[in-house]
């Protein structure tokens, strides 16, 4: 039986021992912001004051205190804020986790591993960029996402699929691509494939509904709207994806300190040019994350950290359920 991960407070000093073997630090993506994230943090860690301090000051005042005057009451779900904002937070507590714990930071992970924009934060801490150009690299991914998705042809939404197999959401988004109703045009894909039983479809508004009506039909127990606005990791973004590439173009990517671990490819690598690559085809691209997280498995990661209280150690709990999983909790 899979053990919940245990929750461990920034500021706590705890013994190595506790973390046993090869360690890989996971990094949650968009639908983790919330209104308060980054407060405690931003009062009591200097160097996570340093990082949330490079955000605009209008995005940390919402963070911290929620939308104010003519700011919409959906301000931290939008997209070009969601994904710094998101970055700046993980990459705040992942430094102050070690501000308590150095010893942590001398002991090198077998890997790092972002799910969709926290893989931006996984390049900051493996310091493939400086801090400052990831939060640069999360800002513009963020603008352009938002831009061409929510732009006439290209809107749409994500549906997470929960008790499904990939075969059965392969069904679903076949029969969709192929109804009468909807014209027999393409407009919906497979985005994630988190862990056992929980996928994520990306596509046209048109496409997203008939899929949620028609879930059961495929077997699919339940299904859930995600609280984005656009449709990522599929062709529709592939606007954005070439704008994102020419501006990676001016970008220097630095061997990191650990490996990577792929998106998109599912492979942990440590080579700059294949980094740069995942995050680019990422935009149009699945994540394949429950094959990331077996590439783990497989080259011997035991303990999984996952930075802050986002929904990535339950993934790993039904993919690796004899693992170990801790979350770095504010």
């Amino acid at each position: 039986m899979a053990v919940k991960a245990e929750l461990i407070p920034v500021s706590v000093k705890i013994e190595e021992e506790k973390v046993p073997g090869e360690i890989i630090y996971l990094f949650p993506g968009q639908g983790v912001q919330e209104v308060g994230m980054g407060k405690a943090l931003y009062e009591n860690s200097e160097i996570a004051r340093t990082i949330l301090n490079q955000l605009k000051p209008e995005l940390l005042d919402a963070m911290f205190n929620g939308p104010r005057g003519d700011q919409p009451i959906d301000v931290l779900d939008d997209t070009a804020n969601a994904q710094p904002a998101i970055v700046a937070v993980s990459l705040a507590t992942y430094f102050a986790f070690f501000e308590t714990n150095p010893s942590f930071m001398e002991r090198r992970p077998f890997a790092f591993l972002g799910h969709s924009t926290g893989q931006v934060s996984a390049m900051g801490a493996a310091r493939i960029v400086d801090i400052e150009i990831a939060l640069r690299i999360a800002a513009e991914r963020g603008r352009l996402m938002k831009e061409v998705g929510e732009r006439g042809k290209n809107q749409g939404g994500m549906l997470a699929l929960l008790g499904t197999t990939l075969e059965q959401a392969e069904l679903l988004c076949l029969r969709a691509n192929t109804s009468e109703v909807l014209g027999g045009k393409e407009g919906i894909w497979i985005a994630n494939d988190n862990t056992i039983g929980q996928i994520v479809l990306s596509g046209r508004e048109r496409h997203i509904g008939y899929a949620e009506d028609h879930a059961k039909e495929a077997g699919i127990i339940k299904v859930k709207r995600l609280p984005v606005f656009i449709a990522a990791h599929c062709p529709l973004m592939k606007e954005a994806q070439d704008r994102f590439a020419k501006y990676l173009d001016r970008i220097e990517f630095r061997r990191p300190t650990s490996a990577i671990i792929l998106n998109t490819r599912a492979a942990a690598t440590l080579d700059p040019g294949e980094i740069k690559t995942d995050l680019i085809n990422g935009l149009t691209q699945g994540v394949r994350y429950r094959k990331a997280l077996e590439e783990a498995q497989r080259n011997g990661a035991t303990s999984f950290i996952e930075i802050g209280k986002g929904p990535l150690s339950g993934f790993v709990q039904k993919a690796i359920p004899d693992s170990m999983q801790f979350q770095i909790t504010t």
